[in-house]
């Protein structure tokens, strides 16, 4: 491209910057994004992280995996939502309340007969009132010390000297776990329970652990927390994955509105046959509208970033910080998001129009973030990325080669989209029908005849 080539270009894509600044969809795209700046992010900064103090009654929980506490747990709530018939699911990330009847219900009576050796008629026997005929010693259920479980005398959990978890007395269930069962069989008969209800309830891998093995953060687990937080985070590091996950959200789909309104703003206008007769290259005009999309679309992102690292530098006056950390993450996190979701929408919208575009973009995010968890859980194809906390930054770096293939992945897709796009414009310069509408019309026609 040789100097008047790149002062064309240049000259297009100020034209195209123009149009999406400009644009109502734009606007509201920017609308969207401080909204979710001031109402999710800001409002988590309400004062700066503290060092944990020794000594203290609770520092919060921590998801283990301790079979001695989960097991009882989820049988106890297991048992109780059977007797109701009523168990609760998020099959699709939104509250839902399931009920069983006939083969699925006496399937589930099963399970729990293997979990506990009681009978379904003595199940349904405790469900019509029967319970103090019923609860005998089979239906009590203890741990003491000599199972490494303690509690104090209010049934809190508590920390003996050495800062190892201990609990005691555990009366989480009406019926004992069968002494047969091994934790290995227990989780195989929980995922059996799970396909019952129907997907995404308590007892399922994704959520079990979450519901059933919160157990008490010692002061030692907290401190090495906080260390980390100061040490390796650099406190604005923290801040940036948790500002990422909130925005990174947004960008995940409202990109594709912007991208829709400007591919059909040159039809709305009745300007199609004025551009497609220009001497200027379909690789031009489709390259300056994405970069005027992405490079439009990034500035709310930046001003944010700006906003954050202010903020997060009032909370911690003279503090050693990343200063480049929000900056950093917001180009790696988020970038790759809005140029993914852009070239969808410019490609969708020229092949099909712009209705498919925001179904399709939109049936995506949805499966994306109700598909994975708040916190960890990176996959290498997932477009929404999710680290909802300040702290886990053990369970990022763990991720972080799945985090880096997962961002070049898209930024690549972003590519090859744009580059399909610009074939199907020149297509249509030529006066060739291209996409879904040239499809249906050729049938109409073939039908006619």
């Amino acid at each position: 491209m040789n100097g008047k080539g790149f002062y064309n270009f240049f000259a297009l894509y100020f034209k195209e910057c123009k149009k999406v600044l400009l644009s109502l969809t734009f606007l509201l795209y920017t609308a969207a994004i401080f909204a979710m700046y001031y109402t999710q992010f800001e409002s988590e900064m309400r004062g700066a992280e503290i060092e944990p103090k020794p000594g203290l009654s609770s520092y919060g929980t921590v998801v283990r995996e301790v079979p001695e506490v989960l097991m009882p747990r989820a049988l106890d709530t297991l048992v109780q939502e059977y007797q109701t018939n009523s168990y609760v699911a998020y099959p699709i990330g939104f509250y839902k309340e399931v009920h069983l009847t006939g083969k699925k219900r006496e399937k589930m009576a099963e399970i729990i007969g293997e979990l506990t050796g009681v009978s379904r008629e003595e199940l349904d026997n405790f469900l019509e009132g029967d319970k103090e005929d019923d609860k005998d010693n089979k239906f009590e259920f203890t741990v003491g010390e000599e199972d490494g479980l303690r509690k104090d005398g209010d049934n809190n959990f508590v920390v003996d000297g050495n800062g190892n978890f201990r609990a005691g007395e555990l009366d989480f269930a009406e019926y004992p776990l069968s002494e047969e069962i091994t934790y290995e069989r227990f989780r195989e008969l929980m995922r059996k329970a799970d396909d019952l209800i129907g997907g995404g309830s308590r007892y399922s891998d994704k959520y079990i652990l979450h519901n059933f093995s919160q157990v008490p953060k010692t002061y030692e687990e907290a401190m090495a927390e906080y260390q980390q937080f100061i040490e390796e985070d650099k406190i604005t590091g923290a801040y940036a994955r948790l500002y990422c996950d909130y925005i990174g959200m947004m960008l995940s789909i409202l990109p594709v509105f912007v991208a829709v309104s400007l591919m059909q703003l040159d039809r709305k206008a009745r300007m199609e046959a004025l551009v497609y007769s220009r001497r200027i290259s379909s690789a031009k005009i489709i390259s300056a509208r994405y970069a005027a999309l992405v490079s439009g679309m990034f500035l709310p992102v930046i001003v944010t970033t700006v906003a954050a690292q202010k903020m997060v530098m009032e909370l911690y006056p003279g503090a050693k910080m990343d200063l480049f950390a929000l900056a950093r993450y917001a180009i790696i996190w988020m970038l790759p998001a809005i140029m993914a979701v852009a070239a969808v929408g410019m490609l969708l919208t020229e092949l099909a129009g712009g209705l498919l575009a925001i179904f399709i973009q939109g049936a995506w995010w949805f499966a994306d973030v109700f598909s994975g968890s708040l916190t960890g859980g990176i996959r290498k194809f997932n477009l929404v990325i999710r680290h909802n906390s300040l702290y886990k930054l053990d369970i990022f770096q763990k991720e972080y080669s799945d985090f880096l293939f997962n961002r070049i992945f898209f930024v690549v897709l972003a590519l090859l989209l744009v580059a399909l796009t610009t074939m199907i414009y020149e297509e249509k310069r030529r006066g060739r029908n291209i996409g879904i509408r040239a499809l249906v019309k050729n049938y109409k026609n073939q039908s006619a005849i």
